[in-house]
């Protein structure tokens, strides 16, 4: 009776510590879970508001409707992505004596932020491999996230390859920042993959050189295809 007590014990505490490894696993997952949810109530009203129509028994009203309704779904992808970009604040600030490169992965943006006056050939620069920066493996994860883990569940997009550019600041605080989108394929599918990069939040922890947190400029392309 006594060792049964001991192994449902044992059983308990192990069956608690997966549980809550497997929380915290989920809570890693995305920073910003709620703006997946967002996007996701918008996808939800445009099938509600399309669904009282039928395209066999009325084919011009349903093509007139789909067509009012999905500008109103683009318009709100676009108000919540508005809303998160004009409430970010930058916090770090750019070193200009400091020139980082990188020879594959996410590519690095060096780019003088509003405000900062000097241009980059009146400052003597030294070029540093990202390699050579604290936690950059992160990045290495973030490009392939983007691409693995995308929401596809939540693009309704015919069958093809889409493309989008993101270009986004990692600030001090290892936060994705100032997020803009670019790219020959429909403005749902680029918002869309925008917001699922403030979805994921930011890099667990910061980036480091030389001891101290840096801001910097990222670029990376998303490629999917959907049959």
């Amino acid at each position: 009776m006594k060792s049964r007590f001991i192994l449902l014990l044992m059983t308990f505490i192990i069956f608690s510590f997966s549980v809550q490894k497997i929380n915290a696993q989920e809570k890693k997952k995305l920073m910003n879970g709620n703006i997946l949810t967002a996007v996701k109530t918008i996808q939800k009203n445009f099938s509600d508001s399309i669904s009282r129509y039928d395209y066999k028994k009325n084919a011009d009203l349903y093509s007139k409707k789909y067509k009012v309704f999905y500008i109103e779904k683009i318009q709100d992808l676009e108000s919540l992505y508005q809303s998160i970009f004009d409430k970010e604040v930058i916090i770090g600030k750019v070193d200009q004596s400091i020139l980082f490169k990188t020879a594959n992965g996410i590519q690095v943006e060096n780019t003088v932020s509003p405000g900062e006056s000097q241009s980059q050939n009146e400052i003597k620069s030294k070029s540093v491999d990202m390699s050579q920066v604290e936690n950059y493996h992160q990045l290495e994860d973030l490009k392939k996230r983007l691409t693995v883990d995308f929401p596809v569940y939540l693009i309704e997009e015919d069958e093809g390859t889409y493309q989008c550019r993101l270009n986004f600041i990692i600030d001090v605080d290892g936060k994705f920042k100032k997020v803009k989108y670019s790219g020959s394929s429909g403005t749902e599918f680029k918002i869309i993959s925008a917001l699922f990069l403030y979805a994921i939040g930011g890099l667990e922890k910061p980036l480091y050189y030389d001891k101290k947190p840096i801001i910097q400029q990222f670029s990376q392309p998303i490629v999917l295809r959907f049959e």
